[in-house]
């Protein structure tokens, strides 16, 4: 899984040369200093002793694309057949609800706890996942996007109640809170658009408005994570950099990276001083990946200067 070397370039170390498919939910959990990531292609949950760097991996029955952490332990997570109660420790996996309206034409992807321990996770359109996923040239595999737009974004609240906060989505990915509560920045990532909304003290939602909208050099905006100066650090897929923004949407650092399809940041750590980015090797021709040997690995970002927020736990 692992050539046991040790890479690093200006910016960044290769913690884990995992070779994952689709490296996603980069998860700091306190409890045993472990950093969790799933590959959804490679179904697998996987962590890291960021001390030790201690190594496992945990083969679920069907592949998850996010995870939360659970007060109650394990994790909340979103997967192929809706949302999950998991746990590598004990190998539990249990199913408890889908939000979905129609799970033919929409798959759950990148998901979230916020600040009051509600879990956010969004869908994107099926097809253009499965397309987009096995084409080198990403946009022009899912042009049209207006018969592409199945995708929603859920709020699971502690009770299990479950609300759908934004429709017409292609690609669901974030969402992330300013560390006041007050601000949610969620990506919708194919039209290439951060959006923001006003977030109210019971969760909802109001006042969206146009955050940041990428040019096609920009690739596509993917996972993200803010840190405690409110900076929104944001993957782009299929453009080698990772971004902080300020929250007036202007760049703060730009970190180039060894691969194309950087994915998910997430801090860690003690004092949530580290920063880690999971990533892919989708879709790569032999040139690509001749180019990007790295591919699939899970890096660390040197000296971000800056604490992201502390995770929160699911508390349902």
């Amino acid at each position: 899984m692992e050539s046991g070397m040790t890479m690093q370039g200006p910016g960044w170390r290769c913690l884990w040369e995992a070779k994952a498919t689709l490296g996603e939910s980069t998860l700091y959990d306190a409890r045993d200093n472990r950093l969790y990531w799933v590959d959804v292609e490679n179904p697998s949950i996987n962590w890291i002793e960021i001390d030790s760097e201690e190594k496992g991996r945990w083969v679920p029955p069907m592949w998850i694309s996010a995870l939360g952490l659970r007060a109650k332990g394990g994790f909340i997570a979103s997967t192929r057949d809706g949302l999950a109660y998991v746990d590598p420790a004990t190998e539990a996996f249990e199913l408890f609800a889908d939000p979905r309206p129609d799970a033919k034409i929409a798959r759950l992807n990148d998901g979230v706890v916020d600040h009051k321990g509600r879990y956010w996770t969004g869908s994107c359109d099926v097809t253009q996942f499965e397309d987009s996923t096995t084409s080198e040239n990403k946009e022009d595999s899912v042009r049209n996007f207006d018969k592409r737009s199945t995708g929603e974004l859920y709020r699971i609240d502690p009770d299990g109640s479950i609300a759908t906060m934004e429709r017409g989505v292609v690609t669901a990915n974030g969402p992330g809170f300013s560390p006041d509560g007050k601000t949610m920045y969620f990506n919708d990532s194919l039209p290439r658009v951060t959006w923001a909304y006003d977030l109210a003290e019971d969760g909802s939602i109001s006042n969206r408005r146009d955050w940041l909208k990428y040019g096609d050099d920009d690739g596509f905006p993917d996972g993200m994570a803010v840190d405690v100066e409110g900076g929104i650090w944001i993957a782009f897929y299929e453009s080698w950099v990772l971004r902080r923004y300020s929250p007036d949407a202007q760049v703060l650092d730009e970190r180039r990276l060894p691969v194309r399809q950087g994915l998910r940041p997430g801090f860690g750590g003690a004092n949530m001083e580290r920063l880690f980015l999971t990533s892919a090797a989708n879709a790569l021709s032999e040139q690509a990946k001749v180019e990007q040997p790295l591919a699939g690995s899970v890096f660390e970002i040197l000296e971000p200067g800056v604490r992201g927020m502390p995770n929160v736990a699911f508390t349902g």
